[in-house]
């Protein structure tokens, strides 16, 4: 009986301090993560601006990069978008950031052709990583790899947060096209720049309209042909007109770009902890664009079809021969205008060169 009953006792004690010990360890563990929490600092709210409307794949990849730096700050850092223009024009971006009319942007390079020549540097090739996930790969290294590219921007007193890249290109109208030597005497709309002069290597004769203009110049037989964007071509529903309609999807290196890049007094007034955030959401942008784009690409073309129009991929064959014809004339004139403006060209250029051969395997 009195066995049994010092066992009950050492039960109870063994109980006890058990019972003690899980507390103690609670509270330290409590304590322990109270002090390996991270502190993102002081909440800020950050005005973002893009001329793009917030619907379409540049305003919904910012929506999702601003919801993320959010989420993942929990709060500490909230955004208030523009979109479509509301707080700076699609030419005000660069400068807007810059004074910090806005804190963020969305800069599309080629409204820059001045101030940002050294990011234009893939406009002139034809050749080059087709595949969102190559070019989004292509983008961030060139950019890791090149001062110059960072100069660039530090000259403006920006950081920069993500590289914003676009699709495939397309070419057609309301008539029977099977490859790009049928655009030879026709009358092609395009956005100027380097799309102009690989246009006119072919032969075709290059009109210049605004995108709110192509619809109704086709409709009417102004122009008989439009060379955009794939994404874009859909978008201004050019696929609608005729009863021929075809369209060229062709797999070339797309070079242009737009930056979201953030004013550098904003960027170093953010703890150490939410710059870290910013940046990898700014790598993931990229991965995440790629998929996008693959997706809508995808839903364009089985849309197009339906609508009854023929869309056709031109091999890489004669994208090659199309660059072997008119490249190289692009890229000199490229040299020239970066020479011209006393910009370290050259050794950009040949970087370029061997990382689109390395993403272009």
């Amino acid at each position: 009986m009195r066995r049994s009953k010092n066992l009950e006792y050492v039960n109870l004690f063994f109980v006890v301090k058990w019972k003690k010990f899980l507390s103690l360890f609670v509270i330290f563990f409590a304590i322990f993560l109270t002090g390996t929490t991270v502190s993102y600092g002081a909440s800020k709210t950050i005005r973002f601006a893009i001329y793009t409307p917030q619907r379409g794949l540049e305003g919904e990849a910012v929506t999702w990069l601003t919801d993320e730096i959010e989420k993942r700050t929990k709060g500490a850092v909230k955004f208030q978008n523009y979109f479509a223009g509301s707080l700076l024009k699609e030419r005000e971006t660069l400068r807007g950031v810059q004074s910090g009319t806005a804190d963020m942007g969305y800069i599309f390079v080629p409204y820059f052709p001045r101030e940002l020549t050294l990011w234009s540097i893939g406009e002139p090739f034809i050749k080059g990583p087709a595949d969102p996930t190559k070019k989004a790969e292509f983008f961030n290294e060139l950019y890791e790899q090149s001062p110059e590219l960072q100069g660039v921007l530090n000259a403006y007193n920006q950081k920069l947060i993500a590289i914003h890249y676009f699709g495939q290109m397309a070419a057609g109208g309301p008539r029977p096209l099977k490859t790009l030597n049928d655009l030879k005497g026709l009358r092609v709309r395009c956005a100027g720049g380097y799309d102009a002069e690989h246009m006119t290597s072919l032969g075709a004769k290059v009109f210049f309209l605004p995108g709110t203009e192509i619809y109704s110049a086709m409709e009417k037989g102004a122009i008989d042909a439009n060379y955009t964007a794939f994404i874009s071509y859909f978008k201004y529903r050019l696929f609608e007109i005729g009863k021929q309609h075809t369209v060229l999807v062709i797999p070339q290196f797309t070079g242009s770009v737009a930056l979201i890049t953030i004013n550098q007094n904003v960027w170093n007034s953010l703890s150490p902890e939410v710059q870290k955030v910013m940046l990898e959401i700014g790598k993931e942008y990229g991965k995440k664009l790629a998929d996008d784009i693959k997706k809508l690409e995808a839903d364009i073309r089985t849309k197009m079809k339906s609508a009854g129009a023929t869309v056709l991929d031109l091999p890489v064959t004669e994208v090659n021969a199309w660059a072997a014809a008119s490249e190289k004339e692009s890229l000199e004139k490229w040299l020239k205008k970066a020479e011209e403006q006393k910009q370290p060209g050259k050794a950009l250029m040949d970087r370029a060169k061997k990382l689109i051969e390395k993403y272009s395997k």
